[in-house]
């Protein structure tokens, strides 16, 4: 009877100092995979549309948010999915996530700033919403090409059809001229080489009164 608790009595020990596997499945895990796509859609966003305020700056921005992006991916399809994508299959899986990254952001963008950057966001809203369908079924893996002629991507095309009609017709209306700059005052500053303006020196005081009772001043 001893003999034969003993290797259970050993499995027991051993499999309380065994480190808790890492749970794929958990709240941080997913909530981590999640906000790196998020994060790295925003960021994708914002460099899209504010691109000709500051080319240098903005162009770094929407690297980072790619990098940040794909990084959602990696975590997203390969460390917290149950079965891993192929070799053969990474490369696409991740070059089109990143198409999807952009489509995303370019959406969010162009409706966001549509009021700041009216023409730009008119083309750039349709445009993003067809790539992000494109890419997203290439990527997902349950898509197939055949999706991109479905009934569901006609109503997709129709909807940036209007989108981009109705977007165009709005920025008609709205002066092109009336993008924020982020930190510019209305007033406009002036020159450094200018002169201040001097003011005119105080009117004189009264004059006393004279000794019958009039001012000095003639009538």
């Amino acid at each position: 009877m001893t003999t034969v608790l003993e290797p259970e009595r050993r499995q027991t020990s051993a499999s309380k100092h065994r480190r808790p596997a890492f749970d794929r499945k958990s709240l941080p895990a997913r909530y981590s995979g999640q906000m790196l796509y998020f994060m790295g859609a925003a960021l994708i966003a914002g460099a899209v549309v504010h691109y000709p305020i500051d080319p240098s700056l903005y162009a770094i921005i929407c690297a980072v948010g790619a990098v940040v992006f794909l990084l959602g991916t990696i975590v997203n399809e390969f460390v917290l999915a149950d079965e891993r994508p192929a070799v053969s299959q990474a490369f696409s899986l991740v070059a089109f996530s990143l198409l999807l990254s952009f489509g995303v952001g370019m959406v969010g963008g162009g409706i966001q700033h549509f009021e700041q950057f009216p023409e730009r966001s008119a083309w750039m809203t349709p445009i993003g919403l067809l790539m992000s369908y494109v890419a997203f079924v290439a990527k997902d893996s349950k898509g197939r090409w055949r999706h991109l002629l479905s009934p569901f991507a006609a109503v997709v095309v129709v909807i940036s059809a209007l989108t981009w009609l109705g977007m165009i017709s709005l920025a008609g209306t709205i002066s092109s001229g009336g993008g924020h700059d982020h930190g510019s005052t209305t007033g406009t500053p002036a020159k450094p080489d200018q002169a201040p303006v001097e003011q005119a020196p105080p009117s004189k005081a009264p004059a006393e009164p004279a000794e019958d009772g009039h001012t000095s001043h003639s009538h």
